[in-house]
Protein backbone atom coordinates (compact mmCIF):
# COMPACT_ATOMS: atom_id res chain seq x y z
CA UNK A 1 0.00 0.00 0.00
CA UNK A 2 2.83 2.39 0.89
CA UNK A 3 4.56 1.51 -2.39
CA UNK A 4 1.44 2.54 -4.31
CA UNK A 5 1.35 5.90 -2.55
CA UNK A 6 5.06 6.40 -3.20
CA UNK A 7 4.52 5.73 -6.90
CA UNK A 8 1.63 8.19 -6.84
CA UNK A 9 4.10 10.77 -5.55
CA UNK A 10 6.48 9.92 -8.41
CA UNK A 11 3.63 10.51 -10.83
CA UNK A 12 2.97 13.90 -9.24
CA UNK A 13 6.67 14.77 -9.58
CA UNK A 14 6.59 13.76 -13.25
CA UNK A 15 3.54 15.97 -13.80
CA UNK A 16 5.22 18.93 -12.09
CA UNK A 17 8.48 18.38 -13.99
CA UNK A 18 6.63 18.62 -17.30
CA UNK A 19 5.07 21.92 -16.25
CA UNK A 20 2.55 23.55 -18.53
CA UNK A 21 2.71 20.97 -21.36
CA UNK A 22 0.28 18.77 -19.44
CA UNK A 23 -2.08 21.71 -19.04
CA UNK A 24 -2.51 22.01 -22.81
CA UNK A 25 -3.05 18.27 -23.09
CA UNK A 26 -5.56 18.45 -20.24
CA UNK A 27 -7.57 21.15 -22.03
CA UNK A 28 -7.72 18.93 -25.12
CA UNK A 29 -8.70 15.94 -22.96
CA UNK A 30 -11.57 17.75 -21.25
CA UNK A 31 -12.86 19.08 -24.60
CA UNK A 32 -12.96 15.56 -26.05
CA UNK A 33 -14.43 14.14 -22.84
CA UNK A 34 -17.40 16.53 -22.92
CA UNK A 35 -19.37 14.43 -25.47
CA UNK A 36 -19.17 11.54 -22.92
CA UNK A 37 -19.19 8.83 -25.59
CA UNK A 38 -15.65 9.83 -26.65
CA UNK A 39 -14.38 10.05 -23.06
CA UNK A 40 -12.51 6.69 -23.10
CA UNK A 41 -10.83 7.56 -26.41
CA UNK A 42 -9.83 10.94 -24.97
CA UNK A 43 -8.42 9.15 -21.93
CA UNK A 44 -6.51 6.82 -24.27
CA UNK A 45 -5.05 9.89 -25.97
CA UNK A 46 -4.05 11.43 -22.66
CA UNK A 47 -2.38 8.22 -21.49
CA UNK A 48 -0.56 7.82 -24.81
CA UNK A 49 0.66 11.39 -24.44
CA UNK A 50 1.77 10.72 -20.86
CA UNK A 51 3.62 7.55 -21.90
CA UNK A 52 5.77 9.51 -24.35
CA UNK A 53 6.15 12.45 -21.97
CA UNK A 54 7.65 10.07 -19.40
CA UNK A 55 10.01 8.30 -21.76
CA UNK A 56 11.10 10.98 -24.27
CA UNK A 57 12.70 14.43 -23.98
CA UNK A 58 10.03 15.99 -26.21
CA UNK A 59 6.36 15.33 -26.78
CA UNK A 60 3.60 16.79 -28.93
CA UNK A 61 -0.09 16.72 -29.70
CA UNK A 62 0.70 14.00 -32.23
CA UNK A 63 1.05 11.46 -29.42
CA UNK A 64 -2.32 12.46 -28.01
CA UNK A 65 -4.09 12.13 -31.36
CA UNK A 66 -2.37 8.82 -32.06
CA UNK A 67 -3.80 7.31 -28.88
CA UNK A 68 -7.21 8.81 -29.60
CA UNK A 69 -7.36 7.47 -33.17
CA UNK A 70 -6.11 4.02 -32.22
CA UNK A 71 -8.76 3.42 -29.59
CA UNK A 72 -11.81 5.53 -30.40
CA UNK A 73 -13.88 2.53 -31.58
CA UNK A 74 -12.91 0.39 -28.63
CA UNK A 75 -13.34 3.42 -26.41
CA UNK A 76 -16.98 3.78 -27.41
CA UNK A 77 -17.55 0.11 -26.55
CA UNK A 78 -15.85 0.59 -23.17
CA UNK A 79 -17.96 3.69 -22.53
CA UNK A 80 -21.19 1.77 -23.15
CA UNK A 81 -20.09 -1.30 -21.17
CA UNK A 82 -18.82 0.78 -18.26
CA UNK A 83 -21.97 2.90 -18.12
CA UNK A 84 -24.15 -0.22 -18.14
CA UNK A 85 -22.04 -2.03 -15.54
CA UNK A 86 -21.92 0.90 -13.11
CA UNK A 87 -25.60 1.76 -13.60
CA UNK A 88 -26.81 -1.79 -13.01
CA UNK A 89 -24.56 -2.24 -10.00
CA UNK A 90 -25.64 1.04 -8.39
CA UNK A 91 -29.31 0.24 -9.02
CA UNK A 92 -28.84 -3.17 -7.39
CA UNK A 93 -27.11 -1.62 -4.40
CA UNK A 94 -29.87 0.92 -3.93
CA UNK A 95 -32.55 -1.73 -4.36
CA UNK A 96 -31.03 -4.02 -1.72
CA UNK A 97 -29.89 -1.27 0.63
CA UNK A 98 -32.64 -1.90 3.19
CA UNK A 99 -32.94 -5.66 2.70
CA UNK A 100 -31.82 -7.63 5.75
CA UNK A 101 -30.31 -11.10 5.84
CA UNK A 102 -27.08 -12.84 4.90
CA UNK A 103 -27.89 -13.39 1.18
CA UNK A 104 -28.59 -9.68 0.71
CA UNK A 105 -25.38 -8.80 2.57
CA UNK A 106 -23.35 -11.13 0.34
CA UNK A 107 -24.91 -9.62 -2.79
CA UNK A 108 -24.15 -6.07 -1.61
CA UNK A 109 -20.57 -7.07 -0.85
CA UNK A 110 -20.25 -8.65 -4.30
CA UNK A 111 -21.57 -5.53 -6.04
CA UNK A 112 -19.23 -3.28 -4.05
CA UNK A 113 -16.34 -5.52 -5.09
CA UNK A 114 -17.43 -5.25 -8.72
CA UNK A 115 -17.42 -1.46 -8.49
CA UNK A 116 -14.06 -1.47 -6.70
CA UNK A 117 -12.55 -3.77 -9.35
CA UNK A 118 -13.93 -1.71 -12.25
CA UNK A 119 -12.62 1.58 -10.93
CA UNK A 120 -9.47 -0.06 -9.60
CA UNK A 121 -8.30 -1.16 -13.03
CA UNK A 122 -9.01 2.19 -14.70
CA UNK A 123 -5.63 3.60 -13.66
CA UNK A 124 -3.94 0.62 -15.34
CA UNK A 125 -5.94 -0.26 -18.46
CA UNK A 126 -5.25 2.67 -20.78
CA UNK A 127 -1.71 3.43 -19.53
CA UNK A 128 -0.89 -0.19 -20.41
CA UNK A 129 -1.88 0.20 -24.06
CA UNK A 130 1.18 2.15 -25.30
CA UNK A 131 3.46 -0.45 -23.67
CA UNK A 132 1.80 -3.38 -25.47
CA UNK A 133 3.22 -4.80 -28.70
CA UNK A 134 -0.31 -5.15 -30.07
CA UNK A 135 -2.36 -2.56 -28.19
CA UNK A 136 -6.03 -3.50 -27.94
CA UNK A 137 -8.50 -2.36 -25.33
CA UNK A 138 -9.64 -5.88 -24.53
CA UNK A 139 -6.05 -6.93 -23.92
CA UNK A 140 -5.40 -3.76 -21.94
CA UNK A 141 -8.31 -4.44 -19.62
CA UNK A 142 -7.33 -8.10 -19.29
CA UNK A 143 -3.78 -7.15 -18.32
CA UNK A 144 -5.08 -4.43 -16.00
CA UNK A 145 -7.34 -6.96 -14.28
CA UNK A 146 -4.35 -9.26 -13.76
CA UNK A 147 -2.33 -6.37 -12.37
CA UNK A 148 -5.21 -5.41 -10.06
CA UNK A 149 -5.64 -8.97 -8.77
CA UNK A 150 -1.92 -9.49 -8.20
CA UNK A 151 -1.34 -6.06 -6.62
CA UNK A 152 -4.51 -5.18 -4.63
CA UNK A 153 -2.72 -3.27 -1.87
CA UNK A 154 -0.59 -1.42 -4.41
CA UNK A 155 -3.82 -0.36 -6.13
CA UNK A 156 -5.37 0.71 -2.83
CA UNK A 157 -2.31 2.86 -2.14
CA UNK A 158 -2.61 4.47 -5.58
CA UNK A 159 -6.28 5.25 -5.06
CA UNK A 160 -5.61 6.64 -1.59
CA UNK A 161 -3.18 9.02 -3.27
CA UNK A 162 -5.59 9.84 -6.12
CA UNK A 163 -8.75 10.22 -4.01
CA UNK A 164 -7.83 13.65 -2.56
CA UNK A 165 -6.99 14.87 -6.08
CA UNK A 166 -10.41 13.81 -7.37
CA UNK A 167 -12.26 15.19 -4.34
CA UNK A 168 -10.40 18.50 -4.55
CA UNK A 169 -11.24 18.69 -8.26
CA UNK A 170 -14.95 18.53 -7.43
CA UNK A 171 -14.46 21.27 -4.84
CA UNK A 172 -12.49 23.36 -7.35
CA UNK A 173 -14.06 22.46 -10.75
CA UNK A 174 -11.49 24.53 -12.64
CA UNK A 175 -8.95 21.82 -11.82
CA UNK A 176 -10.71 19.47 -14.25
CA UNK A 177 -9.99 21.90 -17.07
CA UNK A 178 -6.30 22.40 -16.34
CA UNK A 179 -4.87 19.68 -14.13
CA UNK A 180 -6.87 16.63 -13.12
CA UNK A 181 -6.79 14.47 -16.25
CA UNK A 182 -3.11 15.06 -16.92
CA UNK A 183 -2.18 14.41 -13.30
CA UNK A 184 -4.15 11.15 -13.11
CA UNK A 185 -2.70 10.02 -16.44
CA UNK A 186 0.82 10.80 -15.18
CA UNK A 187 0.19 8.80 -12.01
CA UNK A 188 -1.29 5.88 -13.94
CA UNK A 189 1.54 5.85 -16.46
CA UNK A 190 4.25 5.93 -13.79
CA UNK A 191 2.42 3.21 -11.83
CA UNK A 192 2.20 0.90 -14.85
CA UNK A 193 5.83 1.47 -15.80
CA UNK A 194 6.83 0.80 -12.20
CA UNK A 195 5.02 -2.56 -12.18
CA UNK A 196 6.34 -3.56 -15.61
CA UNK A 197 9.84 -2.67 -14.49
CA UNK A 198 9.42 -4.65 -11.25
CA UNK A 199 8.28 -7.65 -13.32
CA UNK A 200 11.32 -7.37 -15.60
CA UNK A 201 9.14 -6.59 -18.63
CA UNK A 202 10.10 -2.94 -18.98
CA UNK A 203 13.64 -1.67 -18.55
CA UNK A 204 12.94 2.05 -18.95
CA UNK A 205 14.12 4.11 -15.95
CA UNK A 206 11.61 5.91 -13.78
CA UNK A 207 13.86 8.77 -12.72
CA UNK A 208 11.90 11.99 -13.03
CA UNK A 209 13.85 14.65 -15.00
CA UNK A 210 14.50 17.89 -13.18
CA UNK A 211 15.04 19.93 -16.35
CA UNK A 212 11.98 21.52 -17.92
CA UNK A 213 11.22 19.72 -21.21
CA UNK A 214 10.23 21.31 -24.50
CA UNK A 215 7.11 20.64 -26.49
CA UNK A 216 7.50 20.26 -30.25
CA UNK A 217 5.91 23.13 -32.08
CA UNK A 218 5.48 25.32 -28.99
CA UNK A 219 7.92 27.99 -27.99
Amino acid sequence: MITGMQVGWKGLRHFLAQGWVYIWANVLWIALTAPIITAPAAWAGMCHFSYHALREPTTSFTHFWTGFRLHWRGGIAVSLIGAALVSITVINLLGFNDVAGLPAFILRLLWWLILAAWFGIQLYAFPLLPAMKEPAIIGGYRNAAVMFIRQPFYTIGLWLFCAPIIILSFVLPGAWLLITGGLLAAIGTVAVQDRLRAAGIEAAPLEIPAAEPHWDGVS
